[in-house]
């Protein structure tokens, strides 16, 4: 089992821990085909783990979950949250992605699996 590094900043943490994603509930996050550029991030919280899942951060506050199909996608990840007069959210910064789209929420990875 390969261990995936992700990133969660300081301001993502705060947010998500303002939902009220601790260690009963967590993020889930996943890669689908879609959008613009090929492949699509999602993200929910979830409180169940599901066969395979891979804790992919944790620390004494929140953790963050994939799927097994989806966790090659998010080695070297950075999850950000932005507020500002133009956008407001999280971002998803992947060094891995060769190609994104204008709003961030696609991307394709030839580099990935």
């Amino acid at each position: 089992m390969t261990t995936t590094q992700i990133t969660v900043t300081e301001k993502a943490q705060k947010e998500l821990i303002g939902l009220e994603v601790n260690h009963e509930q967590f993020l889930r996050l996943w890669v689908e085909p879609g959008g613009c550029s090929g492949m699509s991030y999602g993200a929910a919280i979830d409180e169940e783990m599901g066969e395979g899942d891979q804790v992919i951060f944790e620390n004494e506050q929140i953790r963050v979950v994939s799927d097994p199909e989806s966790v090659q996608y998010f080695d070297g990840l950075t999850i950000d949250y932005t507020d500002d007069l133009v956008q407001s959210g999280f971002r998803f910064i992947n060094p891995n992605a060769v190609q994104s789209c204008g709003c961030g929420s696609s991307f394709s990875c030839d580099s990935c699996g």
